[in-house]
């Protein structure tokens, strides 16, 4: 039996089917938990990836791009998994923006793939951002204005509503209700925020991104782009050697992996010019990222270096920001919510969300843990008096060959010389460092006894050493090996509004107090959320947004107030 790892043809198989029909043309909209933060703040958004022809969700791109913009230029990028349209994530704003109007922007594959796209068009908000430990503002990007002038401007401000088919929003006594109406299931987000009084800048809303979108019309798409349809498609390159020097390199594989105990790890063919490309079923969270050239030697200059997927997009500039001395104790509160959040918000106040799991290697799986009653001193002993499934040969150049039974043969055999060591994940060509390894480092020997497939790349069986540390102690890359920091897709989280700490005296001064990005209410399902209120006296406004299946906006809004 073959055991698939990692099917490289699935894109190959969507790609066909794709062409069969008109390519789809995608548009995404961010619903953010409010619309004006304090650098340092996490902005939470909430993503809605629809094919704009029908302006139902798109079932085509599994990841979106999120940049954050300025007039000076790109400041902050974030990436969301998407499935059947829906993602969720934050970026985390940096405590040295200056104050100012900001542009967020999101868009997939798909989008880099039209002709002449217009980044900024429907598919963008603007986003205020307060710096409180800087004077620092961006360049032409505030007004100035009396204090009589900016409550003119807020009283003309009017939160903008729907008119369309609607979620009946219900808030009494900490408890938010939501009944959905209509006749089709709804995917929403929810947002409960202090409205402290700051003018909101009437960013398009969910209403009108669908109706922008029905007005796209036929877009010219670059048959040459891949879309992501399983996941993020990491592009990369050979660098630090002469061109013959890259072309000697085309059909050897290059890897990707992160150290951990998980199974992120993907394979790319060598092309003559160097260029190599990952299809990845999306990694999660900011890791280290391994990349190595298989069978190389360690004195090889040459190594992989990975491109950024991120086009900077070209956005048009912000209305500016307008500021008062109306907002110096709003502005200080926020200042001590954003102090006491970072500092004291506790791990039970997120909630993770679904997330698509990699799979590679699958649950049939051998391990054995190395607990203190069977240490051994050598990898050597290790196989020989405890690891049945594992034993060493020795080539003729005296070095060691781990050899793995199979499981997947008519009659019991060993592995020969294409077996994969891994490390943490991470694997190991040269498979005489894993004799060499201290045995003490390593918590559990997971042994996967099946020819299997990591792209296009046969191995008959795997192995992987997972240690305590999950970080490689004390091993030695060669010299053509890089070690990069790699920005993953943002974990799907939930701001459940709990209490930040239990049993303190610490005030709670948090300004989003309820956020979920994706809430699933299907037809005239009642749903009941309970929030947990902060302890200070102030107005708060509700924000519910969403799409049904069938592509109708929904929006509905309320406000309270608190004593």
């Amino acid at each position: 039996m073959k055991k698939s790892l990692l099917i490289l043809a699935a894109w190959l198989l969507f790609a066909g089917w794709i062409s069969a029909q008109d390519r789809v043309v995608e548009r995404t909209y961010l619903s953010t938990d409010k619309d004006v933060y304090v650098a340092g703040e996490p902005l939470w958004y909430s993503a809605f990836c629809v094919d704009a022809a029908r302006g139902t969700f798109s079932p085509v791109s599994s990841i979106a791009y999120v940049e954050l913009h300025n007039p000076e230029g790109l400041v902050c990028t974030g990436k969301v998994a998407l499935s059947g349209g829906r993602g969720a994530g934050r970026l985390q704003l940096p405590g040295t923006l200056p104050t100012g109007n900001y542009r967020l922007v999101a868009y997939t594959t798909q989008n880099r793939a039209e002709a002449d796209y217009d980044y900024t068009g429907i598919a963008s908000k603007t986003i205020s951002v307060f710096n409180v430990f800087s004077n620092e503002r961006v360049k032409d990007g505030v007004d100035v204005v009396s204090e009589e002038e900016y409550a003119r401007l807020v009283t003309e401000s009017v939160m903008p509503g729907s008119d369309r088919a609607s979620i009946d929003l219900r808030w009494s006594d900490g408890v938010l209700t939501l009944v959905n109406p209509t006749g089709e299931t709804a995917s929403l987000s929810v947002s409960i925020w202090h409205d402290d009084g700051f003018l909101t800048n009437g960013n398009p809303t969910i209403d009108a991104f669908v109706d922008g979108c029905r007005q796209v019309g036929p877009r010219r798409l670059d048959d040459g782009v891949t879309p992501e349809y399983e996941g993020e498609i990491i592009w990369g390159h050979v660098a630090g050697v002469a061109p013959e020097a890259i072309a000697s390199l085309a059909g050897r594989y290059a890897f990707i992996s992160t150290p951990s105990d998980k199974s992120d790890i993907y394979t790319s063919p060598i092309d003559v010019t160097g260029r190599v490309c990952f299809f990845t079923g999306n990694i999660y969270g900011n890791k280290e990222c391994v990349c190595e050239i298989e069978g190389m030697d360690p004195a090889f200059g040459g190594f992989i270096e990975l491109e950024s997927p991120f086009v900077g997009a070209k956005v048009a500039d912000t209305e500016p920001l307008k500021l008062s001395a109306s907002l110096r104790e709003p502005l200080r509160q926020r200042s001590l919510a954003m102090q006491i959040e970072q500092k004291f918000t506790a791990d039970t106040l997120l909630d993770l969300l679904p997330v698509k799991e990699n799979g590679l290697f699958g649950n049939e799986e051998v391990v054995y843990p190395l607990d203190d009653y069977t240490r051994f001193p050598t990898m050597g002993e290790v196989f020989i008096e405890f690891v049945k499934e594992i034993r060493a040969r020795r080539w003729n150049d005296r070095r060691r060959n781990l050899q793995v039974r199979l499981n997947d043969r008519t009659d019991i055999s060993f592995s020969h010389d294409t077996t994969l060591m891994l490390l943490d994940g991470v694997p190991v060509f040269d498979q005489q460092k894993i004799m060499d390894y201290d045995p003490l480092l390593v918590e559990s020997i997971h042994i996967y006894p099946y020819t299997s497939f990591i792209g296009s790349r046969t191995f008959e069986g795997i192995v992987n050493f997972v240690t305590y540390k999950h970080t490689l102690p004390g091993f030695t890359f060669g010299n053509n090996v890089r070690v990069i920091d790699f920005q993953g897709v943002s974990w799907p989280l939930a701001f459940t509004g709990a209490p930040l700490l239990a049993e303190t005296d610490y005030p709670d001064y948090r300004q989003t107090i309820y956020w979920h990005p994706v809430v699933k209410l299907t037809p005239g399902q009642v749903l009941e959320i309970p929030c947990k209120l902060p302890d200070y006296k102030g107005c708060f406004r509700v924000v519910v947004e969403g799409l049904t299946a069938g592509g109708k906006p929904l929006r509905a809004t309320t406000s309270f107030t608190t004593d």
